[in-house]
């Protein structure tokens, strides 16, 4: 049995395939495995897995039809060989320690799971992302004895960000519940993962270190105009958990507060009239007056804040919408286009 298992999904990747690679292979823990599961990449992706799978014995390169990366983690979640487990995705790279580091934070707290920082990668400069900001919840705290759960930081179970990669988990933790497992939906699987091991841990530790370099992809799927609205599948997930496991009451201002921040921000990636409408219905039946959870934007991210005049900023994208489509809706009337020569004439 190895220490650690390493799990990467690769899918057309090889722009910056190598680094990422490089980056696991030159770790300074080395007792680890690199599970490799290429989803039918159409690139060189696969061929550089193979390439690298020659020259270290750690990594094991799995090719598969392609299934999505919800599917490729939970099927690479039943081959570890590790007693710990850490996903990566494969543009991105580590720092060099980073895994020795969560290693050693997760032994010494006997933690069931390990939270680090991420540097974001944007036009080729790199800024800290203000996510797991808990150095500055928790001052003048020794991290290597100090462990915390759900309860001690629970406007981040929500209200930050999602990403697996952020964290190194004991396995046998993840594989006390089925719960533990990535929903097989297109986009937004990492959401419902992070909500369920939050709840469900008894010890959470923390590497107050930016050991994550994340590269911000504009094209990705959760950018996606076409895969926007598997948002309410996402959402409707998330509050059937809640409501069954009886955290929902617990966790209302939180849960609205995570509907309307995501619910405006992919407002500004469709044009989708199913998501809007959908969306609307959703924001106008929300009292956000009631809720001190509210949504302000700076330049780095969405931030949830005491604001009380949230509601305006929504009624605003929501009216913004509707004008949008009473003009779609005017454009494509048929008396539109058959005074389109006379508004010509007039212009001129």
């Amino acid at each position: 049995m190895v220490e650690i298992s390493v799990i990467l999904p690769v899918y057309n990747s090889e722009n910056f395939l190598r680094q990422c690679l490089d980056s696991l292979v030159n770790q300074s823990f080395k007792d680890i495995e690199i599970l490799c599961i290429d989803d039918e990449s159409s690139d060189g992706s696969l061929n550089i897995l193979k390439e690298y799978e020659k020259n270290d014995e750690r990594i094991k390169v799995i090719s598969q039809e392609n299934m999505g990366v919800a599917k490729t983690r939970n099927k690479a979640l039943s081959m570890v060989n590790g007693n710990f487990t850490y996903f990566m995705d494969s543009d991105d790279y580590l720092d060099t320690n980073a895994l020795k580091k969560l290693h050693d934070n997760i032994i010494s707290n006997d933690s069931d799971f390990c939270i680090m920082k991420a540097l974001f990668i944007k036009n080729g400069e790199q800024y800290k992302f203000p996510a797991f900001d808990l150095d500055k919840e928790f001052s003048g705290v020794n991290f290597n004895k100090f462990i915390f759960d759900y309860k001690d930081v629970k406007s981040h179970v929500l209200n930050d960000l999602f990403a697996p990669w952020l964290k190194m988990y004991k396995t046998e933790f993840l594989k006390s519940s089925e719960e533990f497992r990535f929903p097989e939906i297109k986009s937004y699987s990492d959401a419902p993962f992070h909500v369920k091991t939050m709840l469900k841990a008894s010890r959470i530790s923390f590497v107050p270190e930016y050991l994550y370099h994340y590269r911000e992809n504009d094209d990705s799927l959760v950018h996606s105009s076409s895969n926007t609205i598997n948002f309410f599948t996402l959402s409707d997930i998330i509050e059937d958990y809640l409501v069954k496991n009886d955290y929902f009451d617990e966790f209302k201002d939180e849960f609205e507060a995570f509907q309307t921040v995501k619910l405006v921000y992919y407002m500004g990636f469709t044009d989708s009239d199913e998501y809007f409408t959908k969306a609307k219905g959703i924001l106008e039946n929300l009292d956000f007056k009631s809720n001190p959870l509210i949504l302000k934007k700076d330049s780095d991210r969405a931030e949830i804040i005491l604001e009380s005049d949230y509601l305006k900023e929504c009624k605003l994208a929501i009216e913004l919408y509707d004008c949008k489509r009473r003009v779609k809706s005017m454009e494509e009337s048929n008396s539109w286009k058959v005074t389109k020569p006379l508004r010509k004439f007039l212009r001129h």
